[in-house]
């Protein structure tokens, strides 16, 4: 990824959190729970988890649109929510880039744009809007109106308005989610572009794993208020630390088996570890991971489904010997295994052993 952020010798944070917690009314769950996080200067994390985990709750309590119950929060230094302390949303610099993109019908591109600036004259907020049209690349459209825009050249907008009166950090809520498929990734790369090209700290909220994948620096995964694990997107995707993780950033095979230390031995034979593991464990192997083996050796399986998807072929499987384990298999397209075929397959590279942890939710930094 273009600008990426050094890790683990991040730079000092530009937003803290520290135990925060949100209940709403008597819900014996909180949205959010002693939440701890750290947001790098330039940094874009992504919020990612599914619906009803906190992640739009965590942000909002960071916009101030929400007071947290317990704990604080710190934009640059500064405390913005504590115990004793409250700054309102208008006042903690930052910018906000929403799912309905919030742009006024009855204001040109411009005029949308240069809104939110409080400081100078109507000519010098005017001249800024321009600059940050020419930013985004949209000078052409500075006299036209919302409706007359793409939703790509709206995103974009919406984009330019949060950047003029520039934030500390700009927090972004599924802002590609009203965008066709086609459209969504060149926009979502165009927008990142942007962002680190000013250098701007941004956190995006999504449920979307392939957007949090290609858009973030870094993920932070959420699971019932509390973070489950953050790291990058390789580090999390290649690296789960749990069975949440692994089966919901992307599919996985979840294998048990005995940890003998640096290999468990499986039921598709003994498996190198990405750690070391004794005893019982729970295995993370991806699709891709595992090939067919026509001339060799390995477990044998036999083949129940097979998916074409363009780019890759997607094969379910079931290991023939007895076992009622089930396996992903992901090739590219134009491998010739078809439905009913009876051959071995192997794992290429190391199994990742995966924590229980039993209502531990300490997320580790990555």
């Amino acid at each position: 990824m273009d600008g990426e952020v050094t890790l683990p010798h991040r730079p000092k944070p530009v937003l803290e959190l520290r135990a925060v917690s949100k209940r709403y009314g008597r819900s014996d769950h909180a949205a959010v729970e002693q939440l701890d996080l750290d947001v790098a200067s330039g940094e874009i994390l992504c919020l990612l988890g599914p619906s009803g985990c906190g992640k739009t709750t965590l942000l909002r309590l960071i916009a101030g649109f929400e007071m947290p119950d317990a704990g604080s929060v710190r934009i640059a230094g500064r405390t913005v929510a504590d115990a004793g302390t409250w700054v309102e949303p208008e006042n903690r610099r930052l910018g906000f880039v929403f799912q309905d993109y919030a742009l006024f019908p009855h204001l040109t591109v411009r005029q949308n744009v240069a809104f939110g600036l409080r400081e100078g004259t109507k000519v010098a907020r005017l001249a800024q809007a321009d600059a940050v049209l020419d930013l985004v690349g949209l000078t052409i459209f500075a006299g036209r109106y919302p409706h007359q825009l793409s939703g790509g050249q709206q995103q974009r907008v919406a984009l330019a308005r949060a950047l003029a009166p520039a934030p500390t950090v700009i927090l972004l809520d599924e802002p590609f989610s009203n965008l066709d498929a086609a459209l969504r990734g060149s926009t979502r790369a165009e927008v990142r572009q942007i962002l680190k090209r000013t250098g701007t700290t941004a956190i995006l909220v999504t449920h979307d794993q392939e957007e949090a994948m290609t858009f973030a620096d870094r993920i932070a995964l959420m699971r019932s208020g509390r973070l489950e694990q953050v790291g990058t997107p390789e580090g999390v995707y290649g690296r789960p630390e749990t069975a949440f993780v692994a089966s919901f950033l992307g599919r996985t095979n979840l294998i048990r088996g005995d940890g003998q230390g640096s290999a468990a031995r499986t039921p598709l034979g003994d498996l190198a570890l990405t750690r070391p593991a004794h005893g019982q464990v729970m295995l993370s192997v991806r699709p891709e991971a595992i090939a067919f083996s026509p001339n060799g050796s390995g477990a044998e399986v036999r083949v129940l489904q097979r998916e074409f998807k363009g780019h890759d072929l997607t094969y379910t499987c079931q290991l023939s010997d007895g076992e009622r384990l089930r396996l992903i298999v992901q090739t590219g397209p134009e491998c010739s295994v078809q439905v009913g075929d009876v051959l071995p397959v192997h794992v290429r590279g190391a199994a990742v052993p995966l924590e229980s942890r039993s209502g531990q939710h300490a997320a580790k930094r990555a």
